[in-house]
């Protein structure tokens, strides 16, 4: 996809590391290398310049700037979106999000409307032991002065969210500039960070998670 950046952490990325030579790769390995491998080749940079680049292209107005980086060991696909406020800017979402790459779009006020940027996206992705979950993440930028930003995540079972939009958006609505999402079962594990800047038109970031060891 055009707005995602750095190289896929897959088996084959593993197999150019001398710790993972003629080992048998997991999700765990993964998971480890693509956090390990933030910012390879500057992928980060190049995500903020991506979307730094299509609000000066969209031009003045309430937007939020979103950054999503998946660190799960596996492929992000996406399921479905809603917005409350706003609406997608110049790019749409990404279809997919492999893991260890970063994510960039702009969403954006309607114009000639008194109202800011609120919305939200579901991913679907696997846990630590390979069940499907499914990954929201939303962000509030709101177009009074006198009104917070807010993040805000959740993780479910597959079809978790679209029939809750009404119920999220009290849940985002009452939410606040970083939150988390984490999931401890005995059948897997996975966690969501978001934040988001507090000035207007601030960069949203989340992060996608699956615990691993040293």
């Amino acid at each position: 996809m055009a707005n995602c950046f750095g190289d896929v952490v897959d088996n084959f990325k593993l197999d150019t590391m001398i710790r993972y030579v003629g080992q048998k790769k997991t999700r765990e390995d993964r998971a480890r290398e693509a956090t390990n491998l933030q910012n390879e080749n500057s992928k980060h940079q190049k995500a903020v310049i991506h979307v730094d680049g299509l609000k000066w292209w969209w031009g003045t107005g309430v937007s939020t700037l979103c950054l999503l980086y998946n660190k799960t060991g596996d492929t992000l696909r996406y399921v479905a979106d809603n917005d409350w406020f706003g609406h997608m800017g110049p790019t749409p979402y990404p279809t997919e999000i492999g893991n260890g790459q970063w994510a960039s779009f702009l969403h954006v006020k309607r114009t000639a409307v008194a109202s800011g940027s609120m919305a939200g996206v579901v991913y679907r992705g696997k846990d630590s032991n390979g069940n499907e979950r499914d990954f929201l993440v939303c962000w509030s930028s709101p177009w009074g002065a006198l009104q917070r930003n807010r993040s805000y995540c959740e993780i479910g079972n597959v079809g978790s969210f679209q029939s809750r939009w009404g119920a999220i958006f009290n849940n985002v609505s009452n939410a606040a500039l970083e939150w988390n999402a984490s999931r401890n079962l005995s059948s897997g594990r996975c966690s969501i960070h978001t934040s988001i800047g507090p000035r207007s038109s601030p960069y949203f970031t989340a992060y996608f998670s699956i615990p691993f060891s040293p």
